[in-house]
């Protein structure tokens, strides 16, 4: 340095390289937050669905349909949620794919359990990101920056 109090070329470049880097790292840091929160929200809800039998609370056109053709599904069933997993894409968008087992149920019934778990999963991550919706349904679901939609569960 000279002694008129100016820095140096190297100094400034040093210091722009410095703040460059902080706000990169601290958006990927950030984006990867929301990712991860979305992926924990998913499974969650995910849970809450395939625990949804015996001791849920139903519509009434929900609770008949059931009653009459699925009753299997208002009951205690063995529902194992093997896996979660989100693929991003284009336009800020993730897809939830979830894999899950089951023995007791019929096809008919893992759709419709299969609809109630991608809800569960679309309500819990709406509800974790403070989201309002405009549908019953939560389809799609939204966080912050990502719109996100479920995939058909896969049944092992």
């Amino acid at each position: 340095m000279n002694n008129k109090g100016q820095i140096t070329l190297e100094y400034m470049l040093t210091i722009i390289i410095i703040i460059t880097i902080t706000t990169i790292t601290t958006t990927t840091i950030i984006d990867q937050n929301e990712q991860n929160t979305i992926q924990n929200a998913a499974q969650i809800g995910a849970q809450n669905g395939a625990d949804k039998n015996a001791y849920a609370i139903y519509y009434n056109d929900t609770y008949n349909t059931y009653y009459n053709e699925n009753l299997k599904l208002l009951t205690s069933n063995e529902i194992k949620i093997i896996q979660i997993t989100t693929t991003k894409t284009k336009n800020n968008t993730i897809k939830i794919h979830t894999k899950a087992h089951t023995t007791t149920l019929n096809t008919n019934e893992k759709q419709k359990a299969s609809a109630r778990i991608n809800y569960y999963i679309r309500k819990n991550i709406m509800q974790t990101f403070n989201k309002k919706t405009s549908n019953i349904y939560y389809e799609p679901a939204y966080s912050n920056n990502y719109q996100i939609k479920t995939e058909e569960i896969q049944w092992v």
